[in-house]
């Protein structure tokens, strides 16, 4: 009887009930403001599951909601209204619909398994641990630097002058034993964390010191995250079993071996010029020509790794690389738009744009993404359920040219 009912459920789509998880959410939590009377009756029905009865008892009509619901969520997560607002109907309609391109590609992209993700410090801020300048300000009143000054290199991106003021003031202990303080904790797994663990199982790149990652990837049931460095990442084969997580300047547990200071910068990327056959930049750019990056938490302003980026770019020349995608802040301003969106594609950068300081965007268009990849599949499984049994048993059919 069970294999009966698996079988049903199966041939008549029902299993893909579970694909529609934020859809199914916002019915169930009485949302709806669509106007469909059977979902009115089954509101006054008092229904557990009131979405799981509308997707059993009228398909088409959940159908029809659904895609009423996504067109709603993408406005919405998208920042319509917000960019509308911003600049006015017609610039703000540019960028809404600018938004819904790039968010189309970077799905694209998720859907063929071409990305991985590149996580700075703002993910782990979200975890608990502070950004990297705010870090730098703690190091700094831990060193007794003055706080202007360390302001001032703050304002100019000029992270490693307070590294190398700190380092020849104290020596480097005094840095490596901060870093273990702050970082060496625990994190709070948080929504992003989740949807990165859920979005991306195979290999992700980060420049963070912390093990938020680690954590979020460690599932209790046996399987296991395999960490590398900058360094180890060019000579290690990574395990096929495992998820492969690149720490680019190292781990807290290792401070002695992390790229922190100027001293430490020049040996891993080149001092004065930048080297490319030097090992972390040989890395990132291999991932920057073989692989989409969406770049997640990450300020994306004139450091290291983004010269890499930049100088791959310009040797590349008219080769056809792959896209890259970052989720930022958009620009109070339209002129401030305008310069950071042609920054980033001098960078190879496609930005998708949110509202300033209000970080649960990045989660929802993470989520919306996932959403979008469940509902392709469900399309594909449906597009197999009505195709011809004919052609159901050739697509099913092994390809002799793969054996």
């Amino acid at each position: 009887m069970n294999a009966q009912a698996e079988s049903w459920c199966k041939v008549d789509g029902h299993a893909d009930y579970e694909l529609f998880e934020d859809f199914n959410a916002w019915i169930d939590a009485g949302e709806i403001n669509l106007e469909l009377p059977l979902l009115r009756g089954l509101g006054n029905v008092g229904l557990s599951n009131p979405s799981k009865a509308f997707f059993a008892g009228d398909r088409e009509a959940y159908e029809q909601a659904l895609q009423a619901y996504r067109g709603q969520r993408r406005n919405e997560v998208l920042s319509r209204d917000h960019l509308i607002e911003l600049y006015g109907d017609e610039d703000g309609q540019h960028w809404f619909e600018r938004n819904e391109q790039r968010f189309e590609q970077l799905v694209e992209c998720l859907a063929a398994q071409e990305m991985v993700p590149f996580v700075g410090a703002g993910v782990s801020a979200g975890g608990g641990f502070p950004t990297w300048a705010n870090h730098l300000r703690q190091q700094g009143r831990t060193a007794g630097l003055a706080q202007p000054q360390v302001e001032a290199w703050l304002a100019q991106g000029d992270y490693e002058s307070v590294i190398a003021d700190i380092e020849q003031r104290h020596g480097r202990d005094v840095f490596a034993q901060e870093i273990r303080d702050v970082f060496g904790k625990r994190g709070r797994i948080q929504d992003i964390t989740l949807l990165i663990s859920e979005l991306f199982t195979d290999t992700l790149v980060t420049t963070n010191y912390d093990r938020l990652l680690e954590q979020v990837y460690d599932t209790g049931d046996g399987s296991y995250i395999q960490v590398l460095d900058g360094t180890t990442a060019m000579t290690v084969v990574p395990d096929p079993k495992c998820v492969t997580l690149i720490k680019i300047h190292g781990d807290f547990a290792d401070p002695a071996h992390c790229i922190l200071g100027k001293a430490q910068y020049d040996a891993a990327y080149g001092a004065g010029t930048l080297d490319l056959q030097l090992p972390v930049p040989k890395i990132l750019a291999r991932f920057y020509r073989n692989n989409s990056l969406l770049f997640l938490g990450c300020n994306l302003r004139n450091d290291r790794t983004l010269q890499v980026f930049l100088a791959t770019k310009l040797a590349a020349g008219d080769a056809l690389l792959p896209r890259h995608f970052c989720i930022d802040q958009v620009p109070v301003q339209l002129a401030d738009l305008t310069v950071r969106n042609a920054e980033l594609a001098r960078l190879g950068i496609t930005a998708i744009w949110y509202p300033e300081k209000q970080y649960q965007f990045v989660d929802d268009i993470l989520r919306l993404a996932k959403s979008e990849l469940n509902y392709k599949k469900s399309q594909v499984a449906r597009a197999k359920h009505f195709m011809p049994k004919a052609m159901r048993e050739m697509a099913a059919m092994p390809d002799p040219a793969a054996a």
